[in-house]
């Protein structure tokens, strides 16, 4: 289980390193002082679970939640706070568990075996639906309907007939999550979903130029133009 740690306090989050020590299937896949770090964090390492302070500067562990909310797919959440009056509002935000500071192991291992394990989530399948926000539009989007992801810095841009919203979640992030079957990671900004494909030629590059429904033209790079005919050849 990838576990990311947001607290403001350095001495809080090593004293969680030191308790997750002698807990099993953990990785610490990275520290955050603030909200805006724990949003580049989790877009950078997908986490399975945020062990999450409440009361920190500029932003609380709510609002990271509420940005969290525009994405497709959430990180479990056990909040680790000094303050209890916030437990009942914890609920709203469907949080695992609600730890008191100073945190005890038996109390920490008791709250991490709430968690589902990874290999226990579904997998998603292109049936799978996918609720999607950009700003105030809202979609609720079957990944077969789904014509491509677009990197754009730290967001991607999803293509598909209704619209092209912008998600803040990076395409390697995405790429794990999606099934492999359909969706193919053409070159370092494009991920496509193979049954769109309405045209495919070589170029000189040594990859393939594809032409895509909605007049999307996407480049297969030289590096995964193996690795497609392998996937896609008879």
């Amino acid at each position: 289980m990838k576990v990311l740690l947001v607290d403001d306090s350095r001495l809080a989050r090593l004293e969680l390193r030191n308790q997750l020590k002698h807990c099993t299937d953990i990785e610490i896949v990275g520290e955050a002082a603030d909200v805006s770090q724990a949003l580049q964090q989790i877009a950078d390492t997908s986490p399975d679970l945020l062990l999450l302070d409440i009361d920190m500067p500029g932003a609380d562990g709510f609002q990271l939640l509420e940005q969290l909310a525009e994405q497709s797919t959430l990180p479990h959440v056990i909040f680790v706070t000094a303050f209890d009056q916030y437990a009942l509002k914890s609920f709203d935000y469907h949080a695992t568990d609600y730890l008191l500071k100073p945190v005890t192991l038996p109390r920490l291992q008791a709250a991490l075996a709430k968690v589902p394990a990874p290999s226990q989530r579904p997998q998603m399948t292109l049936q799978s639906q996918v609720f999607l926000k950009d700003g105030d539009r809202c979609y609720f989007v079957t990944l077969a309907d789904i014509y491509a992801f677009e990197a754009q810095g730290n967001y991607t841009r999803v293509h598909f007939a209704a619209g092209k919203p912008m998600i803040y979640r990076n395409l390697s992030a995405l790429e794990q999550k999606l099934p492999a079957d359909a969706f193919f990671r053409a070159n370092r900004s494009w991920i496509i979903n193979t049954q769109y494909i309405r045209q495919i030629e070589p170029n000189i590059s040594g990859g393939f130029e594809v032409g895509l429904s909605a007049d999307l033209k996407v480049e297969i790079s030289r590096r995964q133009a193996s690795a497609f005919k392998q996937g896609w050849s008879l």
